[in-house]
């Protein structure tokens, strides 16, 4: 499912929102479009939303940062060891217990994303390997590619 307006009305407790995505080194023009494009993105939310994130640097990180400015309540999943095995269990825990799901990454600069079927057209993120198991759980999934021209 791609979501384009909130889910509104929630009957048991409070939206959680996961915002995930890439952790490739972003250039400045990228960081500046990113913050602009994640803030659209939570002020289309009530701020008793719960944001949740999995504290890894970039858009993580810049998620976050951005949703305390707002004044969201925040969860940071960090995984227990940087190994795939604690990133997996980490990312599980994201699309489990959120309710919503966007994830944003950028144009292919090293690695061509391969968690999608056909293959997507921007830099390989764990985001989408989150974004794809939310979808499994049909949750509201929703991919965001940044594509900075100079």
């Amino acid at each position: 499912m791609d979501s384009k307006e909130p889910i509104l009305l929630k009957s048991l407790g409070e939206l959680k929102l996961a915002i995930v995505g890439t952790t490739a080194n972003l250039t400045k023009d990228e960081q500046r479009v990113m913050k602009q494009e994640i803030t659209i993105v939570l002020k289309k939310y009530p701020t008793d939303t719960i944001i949740i994130s999995g504290g890894a640097k970039g858009v993580d990180t810049i998620a976050l940062e951005i949703a305390k400015d707002i004044g969201f309540k925040t969860l940071e999943y960090k995984p227990e060891k940087e190994i795939w095995e604690f990133y997996k269990k980490r990312n599980l825990q994201i699309a489990k217990d959120c309710d919503e799901l966007y994830c944003f990454s950028i144009g292919v600069k090293k690695i061509k994303c391969y968690h999608h079927n056909p293959p997507q057209k921007h830099e390989k993120t764990a985001g989408c390997w989150t974004l794809k198991k939310a979808k499994q759980m049909n949750k509201r999934c929703t991919l965001i590619i940044l594509t900075i021209t100079t």
